[in-house]
């Protein structure tokens, strides 16, 4: 009787081990490349970090998924100076590579630009449905719109739609809107200065503007 009491608190014992033995943390978690490449269409940058135009892979860790990846590179991408949102965070040690962290969680990405495009899921591409226009628009002087500084320098300008309007009119609209440096629009035209984004309504007829890369 006792060796039997004596084998069931044994066993009663390991089960409790094992049940008080967490699984491996989120951060732990092995990173895991993306089947699919992202596809940066120009030259860009987010604040001093420069991402040529190509095709990047993307690495995520700590529990971050590949389209979540993707998304919220893209969104990354339209940021005005580079300054992302709490508690993310990018280092960069050259050109064409990046990582991202969110805070000090051990959840991120990081992407690298890479020969050729993969296909799979979880890849996209910047600017999403919009066009980059040919050329650059120069800002002769520091100025600003509203709360949206534009220092003296070339811009581009991206389409957040094909042709809506076309890259003359949003030159034109540009400069028009460079007379207002109060940010009153006009017409149903709103900015969004965290993007540099003007936008007719609440649609996807307007335009993106931000300083060339170098």
């Amino acid at each position: 009787m006792r060796k039997s009491l004596r084998r069931t608190l044994v066993a009663t014992a390991f089960a409790a081990v094992a049940v008080a033995v967490p699984a491996a943390p989120a951060a732990a978690q092995a990173p895991t490349v993306c089947p699919a490449t992202f596809h940066v269409l120009h030259d860009d940058r987010i604040g001093a970090v420069s991402l040529p135009q190509g095709h990047y892979r993307v690495t995520v860790r700590g529990g971050i998924s590949c389209p979540a990846s993707t998304d919220l590179l893209a969104q990354f991408l339209e940021d005005w100076d580079g300054v992302l949102p709490r508690p993310w965070r990018v280092a960069s040690p050259r050109a064409g590579r990046a990582n991202f962290s969110r805070g000090r969680s051990g959840a991120g990405f990081a992407v690298r630009r890479v020969g050729k495009a993969s296909g799979g899921g979880g890849g996209g591409r910047h600017p999403g449905f919009g066009l980059l226009c040919p050329g650059t628009f120069e800002v002769l002087h520091n100025d600003r719109i509203g709360r949206l500084r534009l220092p003296m320098g070339e811009y581009t300008i991206t389409l957040l739609a094909h042709n809506r309007p076309t890259c003359q009119r949003a030159s034109t609209l540009f400069a028009r809107f460079l007379q207002r440096p109060d940010g009153r629009l006009p017409g149903r035209w709103g900015l969004d200065p965290t993007s540099g984004t003007f936008r007719r309504g609440y649609g996807n007829f307007g335009f993106r503007v931000k300083p060339a890369f170098d």
